[in-house]
């Protein structure tokens, strides 16, 4: 689960990059609408399935959840961000991408450098002292 919650992360970052690229273009331009609308949906379903898999880790290791919820907060407010993308709300929506990206980040982050769990004591050695 961890493998899968590391990729579903890095997906994250990889979709919000297109977000961001598309963003430049659709402001600028007005181009790029249909691929920035989706990418939008691409984060939705990512950090939904981000949100299950490490709940299922937290569930596995007893510990994590605040992870889980994070990425619980960011697959809700995709759906805020989404409907924040267009006309007099745009002012909110960028600062709004700013949060999205800081959490993905911060999950990536926390994922690549989590130690795996320690082995349980009663199956490991009694340690000899000389």
């Amino acid at each position: 689960m961890l493998l899968a919650s590391r990729c579903l992360a890095l997906l994250t970052i990889a979709v919000v990059a297109v977000l961001f690229l598309t963003a430049g273009a659709l402001v600028q331009a007005g181009e790029l609408i249909d691929v920035h609308g989706g990418a939008a949906i691409a984060l939705h379903v990512v950090t939904g399935l981000l949100t299950v898999t490490l709940a299922i880790l937290a569930r596995q290791r007893g510990q994590g959840w605040w992870a889980a919820g994070v990425a619980c907060a960011l697959f809700a407010y995709s759906f805020v961000q989404a409907y924040l993308g267009s006309g007099p709300t745009l002012g909110i929506h960028v600062p709004g991408a700013m949060l999205i990206t800081v959490a993905s980040i911060w999950l990536v982050f926390w994922l690549f450098t989590r130690q795996r769990p320690a082995p349980n004591a009663s199956s490991s050695a009694p340690v000899r002292s000389s």
